[in-house]
């Protein structure tokens, strides 16, 4: 066996448990119900004075919502990669085949990554159908590149957790961690960006203008928030496809680093970095 034949035994297994089944149901509802609340509830604020909803104004309202969703799915989809393996017993009949533990490591990744994607996909096809109907200027590119970027950002939350998953050694602990950390980025991230850049002035937010290198550093923290960062680089792809001109750019004169572009650089970080924390625990312990 190889990393290909664990990721293809992963992806038949959740096939047959019916997850994938589940998810797509999952994903089919959530961007089929987001897009009407989007729509038909509470438009974007710029459909409000253009009088039009059009892809692009749709993609920013429903960028906040999937950033919530997609990493609570891919969560509960990859936490029991490892941890659920070892738990059971079955890691050790796993590794007893000609796999080595990166196999294990990229094949279980792998594996999730494509139960998320197939599910992702097929879902928000569904999606596309009611966002097709409501919104008054429809563009299926955009719609699609968002889909691709949405799912760029479920393989972040898939990589941190299957890389928590192989450092823990139960179900429960990989949970509790991928959840926490999570909370986290979420909620608490931008509370961590301001503690620091208070803490670099001097312990004090007087002073700290926009421009300088204070204020430069807080908005570094923030990017690196892999949910900030999936928001920031979605804007910044929908702006390259964008010929209304609804979504300016504003960040042409800042550092390379607060670029709304350096977020897929950070997505890269988030699905590298954890897979390989994990193989280094994962590859030390005993089982």
């Amino acid at each position: 066996m190889s990393w290909k034949a664990v990721a293809e035994k992963d992806f038949r297994d959740a096939i047959r448990s019916r997850l994938l089944i589940v998810l797509t149901a999952l994903f089919a509802l959530f961007a089929a119900g987001a897009a009407y609340v989007v729509t038909e509830i509470s438009p974007p604020q710029q459909a409000a004075f253009t009088g039009e909803l059009t892809t692009v104004l749709l993609i920013a309202g429903l960028v906040s919502a999937t950033a919530i969703f997609i990493p609570i799915v891919s969560i509960a989809v990859a936490y029991r990669s490892l941890a659920g393996e070892r738990d059971s017993g079955s890691l050790k009949l796993l590794l007893s085949l000609p796999n080595s533990r990166s196999d294990v490591i990229l094949g279980k990744f792998l594996g999730r990554a494509g139960v998320v994607s197939v599910a992702l996909f097929v879902g928000f096809a569904v999606g596309i159908v009611v966002t097709a109907a409501l919104a008054d200027a429809f563009s299926p590119l955009e719609y699609i590149v968002f889909v691709g970027i949405s799912m760029l950002f479920a393989f972040v939350f898939i990589a941190i957790t299957v890389g928590i998953s192989a450092f823990t050694s139960s179900t429960s602990r990989a949970a509790y961690g991928a959840f926490g950390l999570f909370v986290v980025f979420q909620f608490l991230w931008t509370t961590l960006a301001q503690g620091i850049a208070y803490a670099v002035n001097g312990f004090t937010f007087e002073g700290i203008e926009e421009g300088d290198a204070v204020f430069n550093l807080f908005q570094f923290i923030t990017i690196l928030d892999p949910t900030a960062a999936y928001q920031q680089g979605t804007l910044w792809v929908i702006r390259q496809l964008d010929e209304s001109g609804e979504l300016q750019e504003a960040t042409a004169d800042l550092p390379f680093y607060l670029q709304d572009w350096f977020g897929f650089v950070v997505m890269a970080f988030w699905i590298i970095v954890p897979l390989a924390i994990g193989y280094l625990r994962f590859e030390s312990s005993d089982l």
